[in-house]
């Protein structure tokens, strides 16, 4: 057939309707979040080095050099982190590392601690975490509760040692009594089951705590899971409390998750201005999901913002950059379509293939449609039927349909009809249901080609095609139920069964021919029981859905003769005329026929041979008898 070599693929889903992502999309995104330092200002942020915060901050910087030029190391050691931006204080990174020095020489527990701070974030001088780590290992063993935490954190995220989550554990355990960031990065080690068992509700209890000493790395934690219900409770307003409190502390990804609940109304008033505002924020901050979701916005037109395809296409591409897989493929329809920028299908083409290389299986499908039908370039089977095996391997049910229909019809290699057949089945399964219509015209072509291809009643290849009809048919295709139900009447193939093959045209009953089969089935009792009630029931469906001139005319004369329906003269009278004016020569007879018993004088001597000779023209040899005897052919 015609359509073989055409992808099942929809229409391009340039403008989808918005939806809040799932829970698991969410929890991917945390995920991927923590596997990174989230927060790199740990300590840096009003970390305590030594003792009391409050007798080390009350002290002046002169004050300070007084004390550290007479030898004190810990006075040392606080001007050196004072230096290095620690109080909120501006200083010099050469005098931090003097001071840092001088502490550490003098074997100050916190200018060796300080001294690894310089040179984990390199400060005054190259950045070495190796050598960074082992100087915080020295104080963490001699308490210093910075250091622990630090070593931790290396530990944690693999910064300068391997990454060995048992040995992160017991020391962010003993510096989360300082730390809040301490306590965010142990909750992250219960939420993942990493260095101790799994157990999210400690890792809330900690992030609850850490918040609540001002972590906004915490906030962002504890908001996300009551956002999502990671902990099997779903708290939407206490999620956006702690999602505003990480905003205020600048992350991005608490301003994205912010513009979620805006936009769809998640634990706050349903504001799309808002969201708008809040995705602006986030893709300042970097977030690469917020600029995903502003192209989506404009894309559709949100809130007081009217549709700007140019502009969703930038957001797009800056999402991409950043490693968004799917904005790719969004930039890939907006070329092939050419909204929002030209129409260039070899750069559509190209998008595709990055996506499909990053890891997006339905770009695989997309890559393979324009493939087979040269979009970019000549049409190149064998490489789209590549591209659907790989989607079909990935798991996506359209990928699966589209590999199944390149094997059932050989489109860029041969024909396995088998494993195609099981792919489309599998796909499905799956959801995919146009793999269904696949499998239906598949089986309906292959059982028209094998009665075709019979060669006398006996043939085994007619039982094989009404094997393959009835495949179709079981699956509700039409045209194969009708072409089933024609050859059990007949006894194509099969033993002669009217009554199966009634079950059948019922099932084809939206076309004409079954319906007009079954109406004379019916109406004549051909193997089945006479039923001229639903006969004309039929004849009526059939006239007035595809005006039908048999059907019109069967409608005309059941109501004309009261069979099936009460005598209707002036109703049985317009079908016939209908009928007749579309050369129905059974009607013409009829109205010649009823003209000739019912009307008198001059209108019988004009109008019923006119009936009637138009019927004879038509073929009807009735009327030409009557004609006769009438002497007026």
């Amino acid at each position: 057939m015609a359509d073989v070599r055409i992808s099942m693929s929809p229409a391009i889903p340039m403008n989808t309707g918005l939806a809040p992502l799932a829970p698991a999309a969410l929890l991917g995104i945390f995920r991927g979040e923590l596997e990174t330092p989230l927060i790199l200002r740990g300590a840096a942020q009003g970390a305590e080095l030594l003792g009391s915060a409050e007798f080390w901050g009350a002290l002046s910087t002169s004050e300070l050099e007084r004390m550290a030029r007479g030898g004190n190391s810990k006075a040392q050691a606080e001007l050196a982190w004072r230096h290095a931006g620690g109080r909120g204080q501006q200083g010099s990174p050469a005098q931090a590392l003097r001071w840092a020095l001088k502490s550490a020489e003098s074997d100050g527990v916190a200018g060796i601690a300080v001294l690894g701070w310089l040179l984990h974030k390199g400060i005054g001088l190259p950045r070495d975490d190796a050598e960074a780590a082992r100087l915080f290992a020295i104080a963490a063993a001699r308490d210093s509760a910075l250091a622990g935490f630090a070593l931790g954190r290396m530990h944690y995220f693999g910064i300068g040692v391997p990454r060995d989550f048992a040995a992160a554990v017991p020391l962010l355990q003993q510096a989360a009594v300082e730390f809040p960031e301490a306590m965010d990065l142990l909750a992250r080690c219960h939420f993942h089951g990493r260095g101790l068992p799994e157990d999210r509700e400690a890792a809330v209890r900690l992030w609850r705590r850490a918040a609540k000493a001002g972590s906004a790395a915490a906030s962002y934690c504890l908001g996300m899971c009551l956002h999502v219900g990671a902990t099997g409770r779903r708290q939407a307003a206490e999620a956006v409390r702690h999602l505003r409190a990480a905003a205020d502390g600048g992350i991005a990804g608490a301003m994205f998750l912010l513009g979620q609940c805006a936009l769809f109304g998640m634990g706050m008033a349903r504001d799309p201005d808002a969201a708008l505002a809040w995705y602006r924020r986030a893709a300042g901050g970097g977030s690469r999901d917020a600029e995903f979701e502003l192209g989506e916005c404009l894309a559709m037109g949100v809130g007081s913002t009217a549709r700007d395809a140019a502009a969703a296409v930038g957001h797009w591409r800056a999402a991409a950059g950043q490693g968004h897989v799917r904005a790719l493929l969004k930039l890939a329809h907006a070329h092939r379509c050419g909204d929002g920028v030209a129409e260039n299908r070899a750069e559509a083409l190209r998008c595709y293939r990055m996506a499909a290389d990053a890891g997006e299986n339905k770009a695989w499908v997309w890559l393979g449609e324009c493939l087979e039908n040269g979009d970019g370039g000549l049409p190149q089977p064998v490489a789209a039927r590549g591209a659907y095996a790989r989607a079909a391997a990935a798991g996506d049910a359209h990928g699966r349909a589209d590999f199944g229909r390149c094997l059932i019809y050989g489109i860029g290699g041969g024909v396995d009809a088998e494993r195609g057949m099981f792919e489309l089945e599998q796909a499905l399964q799956a959801g995919w249901t146009q793999a269904r219509g696949e499998l239906e015209r598949y089986w309906f072509d292959r059982g028209m080609a094998l009665l075709g291809a019979a060669g006398s009643a006996d043939d085994p290849l007619l039982e094989q095609g009404v094997a393959c009809l009835r495949r179709a048919a079981v699956s509700g295709h039409r045209r194969s139920a009708f072409m089933l139900a024609e050859c059990l009447r007949h006894g194509t193939g099969s033993r002669c069964d009217p009554e199966q093959a009634l079950v059948w045209y019922r099932q084809a009953g939206a076309m004409v021919d079954a319906q007009l089969t079954i109406g004379d089935l019916l109406y004549f009792g051909r193997g089945v029981a006479a039923d001229p009630a639903e006969a004309f029931q039929w004849y009526l469906r059939a006239a007035v859905q595809h005006q039908d001139s048999y059907a019109m005319y069967s409608c005309g004369y059941c109501l004309l003769h009261g069979e099936g329906i009460a005598r209707d003269t002036p109703t049985a009278l317009h079908w016939l005329k209908r009928a007749a004016d579309q050369g129905e020569a059974n009607a013409c007879f009829e109205l010649g026929m009823h003209l000739l018993r019912a009307a008198s004088g001059a209108r019988r001597q004009r109008a019923a041979p006119r009936w009637l000779r138009a019927a004879a023209r038509l073929g009807h040899a009735r009327a030409g008898e009557i004609l006769a005897a009438l002497g007026a052919a």
